[in-house]
């Protein structure tokens, strides 16, 4: 019996939801260039508890300086820390965080849905706006190509979505879904059961379908504006 080792997908966590086009986000659709917002609720949430920094400080397990630049935004808030501001004023991970934050763009899409994701390392991401149902796993794609996605999106438009799964969950058959095969490539398709059992079709308008996919991991899309 053969073992399929498995993958990390590069982005992980969070809940799916339908998919949705239009503005979304800020309710304008500008595009914020450049650093990501490194805002978050600490304040708000220490303060109404009442506490002084140093208390927030010590239920954190941080030193009063650390946590005063976290609290200012001078000093990224990481994932780790997110989840233990979460545990100390007992709210939910995205009241941490606050829901106006931007989310990173990762990766383009260009000709045949293709997907390209940046470089992991990179410290400066663009951003986008944040959807009102977005988790803390949210993050878009940009249309690089006119011809990537014909009759989805246009070239510029984002494409959001939230987790990795690893396989195909039984609910997302028929979904249009970011797909990675063993092969190593990256597409946006909608995804149907294949001839093979564990395997899938990938089609995608305007291109020849991929049958008998042997996929690694899929994300359900769950928005798509212009911007």
């Amino acid at each position: 019996m053969s073992h399929r080792r498995r993958q990390t997908p590069p982005f992980w966590g969070g809940s799916s939801s339908r998919v949705r086009t239009g503005m979304g986000g800020d309710g304008n659709g500008t595009v914020q260039h450049g650093r990501p917002a490194m805002g978050n609720n600490l304040k708000q949430l220490r303060q109404r508890r009442g506490w002084t920094m140093e208390l927030a400080a010590s239920a954190m397990g941080l030193s009063a300086k650390g946590y005063e630049k976290i609290e200012r935004g001078e000093r990224r808030l990481t994932a780790d820390r997110i989840t233990r501001a979460a545990e100390v004023f007992q709210v939910p991970e995205v009241d941490v965080i606050g829901a106006r934050n931007p989310v990173r763009v990762v990766g383009q899409v260009a000709r045949g849905g293709l997907v390209t994701l940046y470089d992991g390392n990179r410290e400066e991401f663009e951003v986008a706006p944040r959807p009102d149902d977005a988790t803390l796993a949210t993050v878009s794609l940009v249309v690089a190509d006119g011809d990537a996605l014909p009759c989805v999106a246009e070239e510029d438009w984002l494409i959001y979505h939230d987790e990795e799964k690893v396989g195909v969950p039984e609910e997302w058959i028929g979904a249009l879904c970011h797909v990675c095969t063993t092969d190593g490539a990256l597409r946006i398709r909608r995804i149907f059961h294949g001839r093979e059992p564990e395997l899938y079709d990938l089609f995608g308008t305007g291109y020849e379908p991929v049958r008998n996919a042997d996929v690694v991991w899929t994300s359900k899309i769950t928005w798509i504006k212009p911007r």
